[in-house]
């Protein structure tokens, strides 16, 4: 069974909450593998929080629009995220973290694209000036 569901939401992390219950109930019902819905949605989770922490930054929280597009099925899971946030940032750009490195640091955030790329098998950024950043994450079933 193909699960397929498009939400809008605003940049307020308070939304987090409704597309976590989303993806976790794709992956219920679509046969993709349970074992995996913890790491995805902690992919989702960095990847949604990084638009609404980094994409608005003068725009007052609950006014910004992120479009999520979930489409599952049993072998694979893919979310598409489309923002019209004023600065795009691309994820490829990021430097490899050396996690031993940044937690002997103390540093408590700035692991978002890491876990992302760690836990997908394909990140995709896009960015039209004057158009809208799009982020596309696949997980394909083990």
């Amino acid at each position: 069974m193909t699960f397929e569901r498009n939400i809008v939401i605003s940049n307020d992390t308070a939304e987090l909450a409704m597309v976590r219950d989303s993806v976790r109930e794709g992956i219920e019902s679509s046969g993709f593998p349970l074992k995996l819905c913890n790491r995805v949605t902690i992919a989702v989770d960095e990847a949604i929080t990084n638009v609404i922490e980094h994409a608005f930054p003068d725009v007052p929280a609950g006014k910004g629009k992120i479009d999520v597009v979930i489409r599952i099925d049993a072998k694979r899971f893919r979310i598409e995220m489309v923002d019209d946030g004023m600065l795009h940032f691309d994820p490829r750009k990021c430097d490899t973290v050396d996690i031993e490195q940044h937690v002997s640091s103390g540093r408590d955030s700035g692991l978002g694209v890491f876990l992302m790329r760690r836990i997908m098998d394909e990140v995709e950024y896009a960015f039209r000036k004057g158009g809208r950043n799009r982020l596309v994450m696949v997980k394909y079933a083990d």
